[in-house]
C-alpha cells in the first residue's frame, strides 16, 4: 500500500521534567491553539486517537507518538501503543526522557513494534546531566537504559532502536566528544544531536553556542560525527559541520564524501522526495504531513501556529483535506503569496514557485 504520510501527535500537553533549555521550564502545560478547546487534564482521549489511527495510521510512512512533550505519562499510553501497533505503521517511533517507562511499557513497547525510541539525554555524566534536566536523576535514567536493552534482549530481535537525543550548548559543550561511546555503551543506534535555540518565555542565553569560533564548534563536531560513525552509529540529525571552504574540490574527494554522508544517514533517499515536492509545490508538508495536538487540532506541521486544518473527531480526513484551511496554504505557496505562518518561515524560502498561480497538482 503505498504510504505518503507522515504523522505527528502530541498525547498530551505535560511533561514531568523542566529542562533548563525547554518550555516546560515555565510552564506545566502547554497550550495549542485553538485555545478553548482540548480534554481538561491535557491528554488526547484514547477514543480520538483510534479515530486520528484509523484514518491516517494505514496511509503513513511515519508516525510520531510525541512532538512537545513526554508521551509515557499519558495515563493510557499502552492502550495507545496497542491501538498504533495494529496498523504496521513502518516508522512507529517516539521521543522520550525515557524516566517513565516501567516493564510494562517496555513490553508494550516491543509489542506494538515501535521501530525508534528516542531518548532525550544531554549529557554523559550525572552532574551535567542532573543540571539541565530538572529535576532527573541519573541512576533513574541508567536503570531506564538498562530495562530498556533487557527487554529488548529477552525478546530477540533488532525493535526498538534507541536513538540518543543530544541537545549541544555551554553546560555540556565538552561531552560531546564522550557521546558516541555512551551511545554505543547502551546499544543505541543513532545519534540526534542539535544546537541548543533561543525559546519562548524560556531565557537560554547563557546556553547558546552562537557566540563561540565557528570553526572550534565545526571541528567538534566533525570529530564527533566521524567518531560515532566508526563506532556504527547513524546520524539521524546532526548540525552542518562544513564551512564553504572545506568542501573537497575534486571529483574524487566529492565522490568519497558523499558516500561517508550516506553511510552515516546524514544523506538520505528521502531527502530528495523532501526537496522535489518543495520545489514543485513551495513546501513538501501540507498535504503530507500531519501535526495532531491532544486538543485534536490539526496542523500542516510543527511550525504552524494559527487555525488549524480541523479538529478530531469532529473533522475526518476526507473534511481537512478538501477544506478551506489547507487550501488555502496550498494556494498561497504556489502562488508566491503564501499565508500565515507559511509567510515567515525559513523552510519555505529556498522553493522554486514552479506552479505560480495553479491551484491544482
Amino acid at each position: 500500500m503505498f504510504r505518503p504520510f507522515h504523522v505527528i501527535l502530541d498525547l498530551t500537553s505535560r511533561c514531568n521534567l523542566q529542562c533548563v533549555m525547554c518550555y516546560f521550564a515555565a510552564t506545566d502545560r502547554l497550550n495549542f491553539p485553538p485555545f478553548d478547546s482540548g480534554p481538561a487534564d491535557g491528554n488526547m482521549p484514547l477514543p480520538v486517537f483510534e479515530k486520528i489511527a484509523s484514518e491516517l495510521f494505514p496511509r503513513a510512512w511515519r508516525v510520531a507518538l510525541s512532538c512537545a512533550a513526554e508521551p509515557m505519562i499519558h495515563p493510557r499510553f499502552r492502550e495507545i501503543l496497542d491501538v498504533a501497533g495494529r496498523y504496521g505503521v513502518p516508522d512507529l517511533w517516539f521521543p522520550t526522557n525515557l524516566l517513565a517507562l516501567t516493564e510494562a511499557n517496555a513490553k508494550a513497547i516491543l509489542d506494538a513494534r515501535v521501530r525508534t525510541v528516542a531518548a532525550s539525554i544531554d549529557g554523559t555524566t550525572k552532574e551535567t546531566y542532573e543540571k539541565i534536566r530538572v529535576p532527573a536523576k541519573w541512576e533513574r535514567l541508567l536503570s531506564a537504559l538498562e530495562l530498556l536493552r533487557e527487554t529488548r534482549r529477552a525478546r530477540g530481535g533488532d525493535r526498538p532502536r534507541l536513538r540518543i537525543i543530544f541537545t549541544w550548548m555551554k553546560s555540556n559543550r565538552r561531552e560531546l566528544a564522550e557521546l558516541p561511546a555512551f551511545a554505543q555503551r547502551w546499544g543505541a543506534r543513532e545519534l540526534d544531536v542539535r544546537y541548543v535555540s533561543p525559546t519562548v518565555g524560556v531565557d537560554v542565553s547563557s546556553e547558546l553556542l552562537n557566540g563561540e569560533d565557528p570553526r572550534e564548534l565545526n571541528a567538534e563536531l566533525a570529530g564527533a560525527a566521524r567518531e560515532a560513525v566508526a563506532r556504527g552509529l547513524r546520524l539521524a540529525s546532526f548540525p552542518d559541520f562544513e564551512a564553504a571552504e572545506d568542501l573537497p574540490r575534486t571529483f574524487g574527494r566529492r565522490l568519497s564524501r558523499r558516500f561517508w554522508r550516506l553511510r552515516a544517514g546524514i544523506d538520505k533517499p528521502e531527502h530528495i522526495r523532501y526537496m522535489t515536492r518543495k520545489r514543485l509545490h513551495g513546501c513538501a508538508y501540507p498535504d503530507r504531513y500531519f501535526v495532531i495536538r491532544p486538543n485534536g487540532a490539526v496542523a500542516p506541521c510543527i511550525y504552524w501556529d494559527r487555525e488549524p486544518l480541523g479538529i478530531y473527531p469532529a473533522d475526518g480526513l476526507a473534511a481537512i483535506r478538501a477544506g478551506a484551511p489547507l487550501a488555502r496554504i496550498r494556494t498561497g505557496l504556489r502562488s508566491g503569496e503564501p499565508v500565515g505562518t507559511c509567510a515567515s518561515c525559513g523552510e519555505r524560502r529556498t522553493a522554486l514557485y514552479r506552479l505560480r498561480g495553479s491551484g491544482h497538482e
